[in-house]
C-alpha cells in the first residue's frame, strides 16, 4: 500500500468515526467550498481529535470505575492517526488545542474530563507539533504523544463534580489537591495495555516531567528522555495557564508566553524556552487577534523570525460586523499595521474554526 492510499485510508476512517456521536459542527461553508480534498482533510482532522478525545474519556471512566486493566490500543492507533495529519498539516489540530475549553466541550457530543482529557490531548498536540519540527525519530513519537497525554490521569481520584469542572478559580486547596494527585498517575498508566509498546517508557517520562526543574536545567539537549520532559512539561504549563481558570484567570497565548519566560527562564536552557517560544509563536496558530485598525483577524500562519507579524486573515471590520471576504495579511510586509491585543471568544472560535 503506497502512502497516498494510507493517507486516503485513514482520512476515511476518521470521517466515519466523525458520526454525530461524536461532534456537531456546521462549518460555514458553501456545497462546493466544503467537498473540495483541501477541506475534506480538515474534516478529517477534526475528526481525528474529538475521536481521540472521546476514546481517552473512555479509557478514563473505565480506569476510574474499576481496577482492571484497560485496553489503550484504540488510543494507540488515534495517537497514529495524530502523527500522521499533523505532519500533513498541523494548521486544524493547532486551532482546536488553542481553542477555549467552552468551544471544545459545546462540540464533542458527550461529557468530558476537560482537566485531563482536553488538557492531555491539547498537550500531546503541542508536544507533537515541537517534535516534529525537532527531528524527532518517528519510532519515538507516539512515547511523546501518550506521555503528553497520560501525565495528569492521578486526577481521577478527584470527584466527579470537581472531574466534570474547569472553574475552580482562586480555590488554593483544590490546586494543592491537584498538585498532589498528579503525582500519582502513573498507578493508572501502567494499567493501559497498548500493544506493541514499552510502557514503561511513557512512565519514565511522566516522572521525569515531575522531577525538581533543577535537575532539568543541568541536563543537555543531548540526552533525548530529558529533553522530550523538558518539552511536554513546558507544553503543559502553556496548555494550562491558556485554558484553566482555575490556576488564575486564563491568560491569552501571549501572556502565557510570557510567563512561562519570567517564570521558567531560570529553569530552563535559553536554548529550550527560545524553541518553544519559536515553535508555537506568541500568536498561535488559530488564534484570534485586534489589529491596531480596529479590525479582528485569526492567525493564519506564523513567521518564525518575526513572531510579532504573523499572517493574519481579517475576518470582523472595525465596528465588529463580519467581513464578507476575509482579507489575507503578512504583518511582516505592512508595518503600518500591528497587533495590539489577543482576543479569547468561544464565538468567533466557533463561526471561523474552518477558516485558513
Amino acid at each position: 500500500m503506497d502512502l497516498l492510499q494510507k493517507k486516503e485510508d485513514l482520512h476515511m476512517q476518521t470521517s466515519e468515526i466523525a458520526s454525530d456521536e461524536f461532534f456537531k459542527f456546521a462549518p460555514p461553508f458553501s456545497e462546493e467550498q466544503a467537498t473540495s480534498p483541501e477541506n475534506e482533510a480538515r474534516s478529517a482532522h477534526k475528526a481525528a481529535y474529538f475521536s481521540l478525545l472521546s476514546a481517552f474519556q473512555s479509557v478514563c471512566l473505565k480506569l476510574k470505575e474499576s481496577d482492571a486493566k484497560v485496553d489503550g490500543n484504540h488510543l494507540k492507533n488515534l495517537i497514529d492517526q495524530m502523527v500522521c495529519f499533523v505532519k500533513e498539516d498541523e494548521r486544524m489540530l493547532l486551532s482546536l488545542a488553542n481553542a477555549p475549553y467552552s468551544f471544545i466541550m459545546q462540540n464533542t457530543g458527550q461529557n468530558v474530563f476537560p482537566t485531563i482529557v482536553i488538557h492531555g490531548v491539547n498537550v500531546l498536540i503541542y508536544s507533537l507539533k515541537i517534535a516534529l519540527d525537532l527531528g524527532v525519530p518517528d519510532m519515538r513519537l507516539p512515547y511523546i504523544c501518550a506521555a503528553g497525554m497520560y501525565h495528569r490521569l492521578g486526577l481521577l481520584d478527584l470527584d466527579d463534580q470537581k472531574l466534570y469542572s474547569y472553574t475552580n478559580t482562586n480555590d488554593k486547596k483544590y490546586l494543592r489537591e491537584v498538585e498532589r494527585l498528579e503525582q500519582d498517575s502513573e498507578k493508572y498508566v501502567k494499567r493501559i495495555l497498548m500493544d506493541d509498546f514499552h510502557i514503561e517508557s511513557i512512565q519514565y517520562l511522566i516522572n521525569l516531567i515531575r522531577e525538581d526543574k533543577q535537575i532539568l536545567q543541568k541536563t543537555s539537549l543531548r540526552e533525548a528522555m530529558y529533553q522530550y520532559s523538558m518539552l511536554i512539561h513546558l507544553c503543559y504549563e502553556f496548555e494550562k495557564l491558556t485554558h484553566q481558570p482555575g490556576y488564575g484567570e486564563a491568560l491569552s497565548p501571549v501572556d502565557a508566553m510570557r510567563k512561562v519566560r519570567d517564570d521558567m527562564g531560570n529553569c530552563f536552557s535559553p536554548e529550550i524556552v527560545k524553541m518553544f517560544f519559536n515553535k508555537l509563536s506568541i500568536y498561535p496558530l488559530g488564534t484570534f487577534v485586534k489589529l491596531s485598525s480596529g479590525e479582528t483577524a485569526k492567525i493564519v500562519q506564523v513567521n518564525e523570525q518575526a513572531l510579532l507579524r504573523p499572517e493574519v486573515l481579517v475576518v470582523l471590520d472595525g465596528e465588529g460586523r463580519e467581513k464578507l471576504s476575509p482579507g489575507r495579511l503578512n504583518l511582516r510586509e505592512k508595518p503600518n499595521i500591528y497587533i495590539r491585543r489577543a482576543v479569547i471568544d468561544s464565538a468567533l472560535t466557533e463561526k471561523f474554526i474552518d477558516l485558513f
